[in-house]
């Protein structure tokens, strides 16, 4: 299996590497419901991405995953065909409100259906919709400079070498 790891901010050596200070092994993954996972002070930055799912903040997550600035959960969406009005409730209901969504919609970028975009745009949120591997950058940036954002990531099917 493929990861492909993201350049973030390290809490080891405090520098910009690519370097995953995580221990867990796969055999210790569970896979969940949507329920919270982790609420922490520090935002949840995408670390790494595999077919499989993520890392955020030195955690594997099995599948995709909703992200929001202090919190992550899982999400119960495994592809873009799967996505409604409905799977993006999580994104206007919390509060303080979000001012963007980035969609992440796997190795590709995919349509979604328009009644998603026009419930978030009812509702104040842009819907910025990319490839899984830009998408959790774009996250990881609008976090750093410290905009109310939230994602939405699927894991893209392949990652090339």
């Amino acid at each position: 299996m493929l990861t492909r790891r993201l350049p973030v901010l390290c809490s080891r050596c405090q520098r910009v590497c690519r370097l995953l200070h995580c221990s867990a092994s796969s055999r210790d993954l569970i896979p969940t419901t949507f329920s919270r996972l982790q609420v922490a002070e520090q935002a949840p930055i995408v670390t790494a991405y595999t077919t499989n799912g993520f890392v955020v903040q030195g955690n594997r997550v099995l599948g995709s995953v909703a992200l929001l600035p202090r919190g992550y959960l899982n999400w119960r969406v495994s592809a873009a065909a799967e996505i409604t009005p409905e799977s993006f409730a999580l994104f206007y209901l919390i509060e303080p409100k979000l001012d963007l969504v980035v969609l992440g919609t796997g190795s590709r970028v995919q349509r979604v259906p328009p009644a998603v975009s026009e419930l978030l745009k009812r509702k104040g949120i842009n819907l910025e919709i990319q490839d899984t591997p830009n998408a959790c950058a774009t996250f990881n940036f609008l976090l750093e400079e410290g905009r109310p954002a939230g994602a939405a990531l699927i894991p893209p099917e392949y990652i090339p070498p």
